[in-house]
């Protein structure tokens, strides 16, 4: 699963990594659901970033924060999304627990990352107006990464940007093709179990803890 991650970029590496523009230095350290956090989404032959809200409303009052994509296109209300609501959410990466009390920021040795994403435009119940909301597709680990835990983020590579948001492609065979590709490599260390706070917010939260081991 992901329940937590980072973004850190400055305004020139989001646009050239995402193909967006009007997007000014993020530093985020330690996203966490319900919060608020930057989305590309498609806008014809264009993509446009904007703020969403993450997590979906569940039936029950919960939080959908992650979507398992084995089964995303078996959902009907999923599958509408997987279709008419795909996005993508940078980050720069993403913490995993082992355990209960030590975490592991997993990122790219290129810096920054684009998770597969759903979105939809929901009513707010206390403005009474219409908000993005957006989910994180997980998927089985790879073996390497295994032993931190046993779900991850769909990582888009960056070629298939265009193809995950086009509403040229259906999203269930875009998602398949990502799933069935070589695995990004990904680097991983220890940090502080200060993350756990969502409070802390800051840039000692990213650096390796003593006896990191990669």
């Amino acid at each position: 699963m992901c329940g937590r991650f980072a973004l850190v970029a400055s305004s020139n590496d989001i646009e050239q990594e995402f193909g967006v523009s009007g997007v000014g230095p993020i530093a985020r350290y330690n996203i966490a659901p319900s919060q608020e956090i930057l989305t590309i989404v498609g806008n014809g032959n264009a993509r446009v970033a904007m703020a969403s809200i993450w997590g979906l409303h569940r039936s029950d009052g919960g939080l959908l924060i992650n979507i398992r994509s084995e089964t995303a296109a078996g959902r009907p209300h999923i599958r509408r999304l997987l279709e008419h609501g795909r996005c993508i959410i940078p980050a720069s990466g993403f913490y995993e627990w082992v355990g209960p009390r030590q975490p592991y920021f997993l990122r790219t040795p290129s810096g920054l990352m684009g998770f597969a994403g759903l979105h939809v435009r929901e009513r707010d119940p206390a403005s009474g107006k219409l908000v993005l909301r957006s989910a994180i597709l997980t998927r089985a680990a790879d073996p390497t990464l295994a032993h931190l835990h046993n779900r991850m983020p769909v990582i888009v590579p960056r070629a298939l940007y265009g193809d995950w948001l086009s509403p040229t492609f259906e999203g269930d065979d875009v998602l398949r093709h990502i799933c069935a590709g070589e695995p990004i490599p990904l680097q991983w260390y220890r940090v502080s179990p200060r993350v756990g706070n969502v409070a802390n917010d800051d840039p000692g939260l990213l650096e390796p803890s003593p006896d990191s081991t990669r």
